[in-house]
């Protein structure tokens, strides 16, 4: 997510400002700056990439990322000094949570043959239908009148279709889908669950050749005909249907037991919680006072979720999981982030008073893997050993380095490597900070450099992923679905 030094004629004039001014900082890791001027020096070329804030604070991140982990090499090419433990701990917490749902959900999944073959035939699955139909819709904001008189076509034609005239002629005429009025109205095959619900109901009702009455939609009144129908016999589906049954069960036990877990805890989300969780997926780096970290976003009988815990988790994630949580609803903030993050505390604690403690085996080979793609990470993007340059410092040798590493990136010409949970680690270690501030005047001297065109690519920067074996355990559900 970086991309350094690389002259060009419409951006030279940006590097005037002084790279020690504090005015001027976008970013700093162990005692390295990026400053304004040399981020906009990184994006201005690449015309291609998106002017926005997102991508600037994508930036300033993978530049902390890669210049912690150059000097964390810098320090012991074998990484040894990177402690991974608070890494591990969480994926222990997820190990636990497994073990603790393992033990106290009764899972009942023995499903009788009469009652699969019964629930086989309601649910039909694998089920295809091909159909054509006729839409009528009446004018936005249109008057009663004007949706009397399309209620009354339409039962005329319904009338005329069964009186024998053609459905496909009525269709070409009539017909206001323009995807399939030209076929005769026909839509070809769709399984269940690909239409709205009410036409989806109709559909799957009725058989070959059969008419239905008036189907009512949000996007006006059909007229369905049913042309042909598939269903896949039990002899062939019956086992991944009871599958699915087993499945169902297990799910809808283990969500039992943990709504009873919840009520006990009595939730409660305080006020703007989820205003300042998008403030902090803004920049999660930057800086706080301890009073503020301390604050609780939800609380429950023996415990809350703070800021501090709610920020700590966001900088694990990647710019892309971030951009969502500014981009979600109050809800789905509520919902699928903090109340999630809840619920782990919640069962982590069950976990523990039942007695439940991390596997020490598990534990090892989750450490071993952890640092093997770690070091193998930093090797991949030469952060390993770095030589320094004829009266180099090794301040300026990682510079250049991560420097050019990060050009690359921004050219397309190698991928991001996302660190995922030990990019965590590293700022634990390291004195790190994004400076709010400053990400709009990066984008205001990239668009004084560029012009006003518009992006026609991507941005690299935004792209999910992390190392394997380094994720901080199972995420909650990421805001926006």
């Amino acid at each position: 997510m970086k991309r350094l030094l690389w002259m060009t004629l419409p951006v030279l004039a940006l590097a005037a400002c002084d790279r020690g001014a504090s005015g001027d900082r976008l970013a700093r890791a162990a005692g390295h700056e990026l400053t304004v001027s040399e981020a906009a020096l990184l994006l201005a070329p690449e015309a291609g990439l998106p002017n926005r804030a997102e991508v600037v604070s994508a930036l300033a991140d993978l530049w902390i990322d890669y210049t912690l982990l150059a000097e964390a090499a810098a320090e012991d090419s074998t990484l040894a000094n990177v402690d991974l433990q608070p890494l591990i701990a969480q994926g222990e917490e997820v190990e636990m949570i497994s073990a603790l749902r393992d033990s106290a959900v009764p899972l009942d999944t023995v499903i009788a043959d009469d009652e699969l073959r019964s629930r086989f035939a309601q649910e039909a699955p694998g089920a295809r239908v091909r159909a054509r139909h006729i839409l009528l819709s009446p004018p936005e904001q249109a008057t009663p009148a004007q949706r009397d008189s399309v209620t009354a076509l339409a039962t005329d034609l319904l009338r005329r279709i069964k009186a024998g005239e053609s459905f496909d002629a009525l269709a070409r005429q009539y017909s206001q889908d323009p995807a399939s009025a030209a076929q005769g109205g026909d839509l070809g095959f769709f399984e269940r669950g690909a239409m709205v619900a009410s036409f989806d109901s109709a559909a799957f009702s009725m058989a070959p050749g059969q008419i239905s009455d008036l189907v009512a939609t949000p996007y006006g009144v059909h007229i369905i005909r049913v042309e042909e129908k598939e269903t896949p016999g039990f002899e062939e589906l019956g086992p991944q249907f009871r599958q699915r049954l087993q499945s169902e069960k297990v799910v809808k036990a283990e969500s039992t037991f943990v709504a009873g877990i919840e009520q006990k805890a009595k939730l409660e989300v305080a006020e703007g919680a989820a205003g300042v969780t998008r403030e902090i997926a803004k920049n999660p780096l930057a800086r706080m006072g301890g009073r503020a970290t301390r604050r609780a976003l939800v609380e429950y009988e023996g415990g809350e979720l703070t800021v501090g815990e709610l920020r700590m988790f966001l900088q694990t994630r990647e710019p892309g999981y971030r951009e969502q949580v500014g981009q979600a609803t109050d809800e789905q903030i509520v919902d699928n982030l903090l109340k999630a993050l809840t619920q782990r505390e919640l069962l982590i604690a069950e976990a523990r008073r039942v007695g439940i403690q991390p596997n020490q085996a598990r534990q090892d080979s989750m450490m071993t893997m952890a640092r093997t793609s770690f070091t193998e990470a930093a090797r991949q993007l030469g952060l390993i050993s770095i030589q320094r340059q004829e009266g180099e410092s090794q301040e300026a040798a990682i510079d250049r380095t991560v420097t050019t590493l990060i050009q690359s990136i921004l050219r397309g010409e190698r991928d991001v490597i996302p660190l995922g949970g030990v990019s965590y680690t590293l700022r634990q270690q390291y004195p790190t900070e994004v400076v709010v501030e400053a990400v709009e005047k990066v984008v205001t001297q990239v668009e004084t450099a560029r012009g006003p065109a518009g992006a026609t690519r991507p941005s690299p920067l935004l792209e999910p992923g992390a190392i394997p074996g380094t994720e901080p355990g199972a995420a909650p559900p990421s805001p926006g679905g």
